[in-house]
């Protein structure tokens, strides 16, 4: 079986090309016809064959894995991580073209820390596809947050 698995990984793996060296660009926009937020695009293309950036759910725990009690706590360590991994992996908040929030009680919480700790990240014009969801719990007890980002970087 694992020789099998390991046929079809070296199959699959032909049949997608390394990134190209090209120019990408990257519209985020809102369209007439739907809300305007200030903090985030409804609508972002990436044109070009650069390359794609996908962090893990990023959370507010600390490299021992405890983490702080509030959202506020939680949330600054989240984008603090997020700006590390980015940073690790050749990217800044300016390449960020998907953000996935996702929140713990968000019907009894109040997420300000949260999307404020949104705006500060992104610079000016940089505002990503974003959405914020509302579960009942994460991982491990305790974590208030997760955050999934996706960025494109031109090669």
């Amino acid at each position: 079986m694992k020789r099998l698995l390991s046929g079809v990984a070296a199959g699959l793996t032909a049949l997608v090309p390394l990134a190209a060296t090209a120019d990408v660009a990257i519209k985020r926009w809102n369209p007439d016809g739907l809300y305007k937020p200030t903090s985030y695009s409804q609508v972002v293309t990436v044109e070009g064959a650069g390359r794609h950036i996908y962090l893990s759910g990023m959370t507010g725990s600390r490299e021992d894995r405890t983490f702080p009690k509030t959202l506020a706590e939680q949330s600054k360590l989240t984008f603090d991580k997020i700006r590390v991994a980015l940073a690790a992996a050749g990217a800044t908040p300016a390449d960020v073209v998907d953000v996935e929030i996702f929140v713990v009680d968000l019907a009894n919480t109040d997420p300000k820390p949260v999307y404020d700790d949104v705006a500060a990240f992104f610079p000016e014009g940089h505002k990503p596809a974003s959405m914020v969801i509302g579960v009942s719990a994460l991982a491990r007890p305790g974590l208030l947050l997760e955050v999934k980002v996706t960025a494109v970087v031109d090669e």
